[in-house]
């Protein structure tokens, strides 16, 4: 087991895997895919600057079994509230969870109603 902190605003799909914000266990096929992207110009930055931290760990004695789902909370509601709409709608491609985006479609119909994020949020819950 891989132990990936992302520290950025975004998830990320990096080469095909989702790195959730905060702390993820990535199996190792998983990891051996984002290692394969870690020289990739638009990763490598990401790692130098600290914001995608890896650490590897010893398989552990716990019973439940690795998985690549993320151990931090998904994007929430005010983090998205507060982003440009460009940098929402991105963000919003990212979500993979329809609690998550039936949350924020709801917040964004009845605060800023913001067109563009509601249009984006609503084409991912299709």
């Amino acid at each position: 087991m891989v132990k990936v902190e992302n520290k950025t605003q975004f998830n990320r799909v990096i080469n095909g895997v989702m790195v959730k914000r905060g702390l993820n266990d990535l199996l190792q096929k998983d990891f051996n895919k984002v290692k394969k992207a870690l020289a990739d110009p638009l990763i490598k930055p990401l790692v130098a600057d600290g914001q995608l931290v890896i650490e590897d760990v010893q398989q552990s004695t716990k019973t439940t079994p690795a998985t690549n789902v993320s151990t931090s909370a998904p994007i929430e509601t005010p983090d998205v509230a507060n982003m440009n709409v460009a940098d929402a709608t991105n963000a919003i491609r990212t979500i993979s969870d329809e609690s998550v985006l039936e949350a924020l479609l709801k917040s964004e119909t009845t605060s800023a109603n913001r067109k563009g994020v509601v249009d984006a949020i609503k084409a991912k819950l299709k």
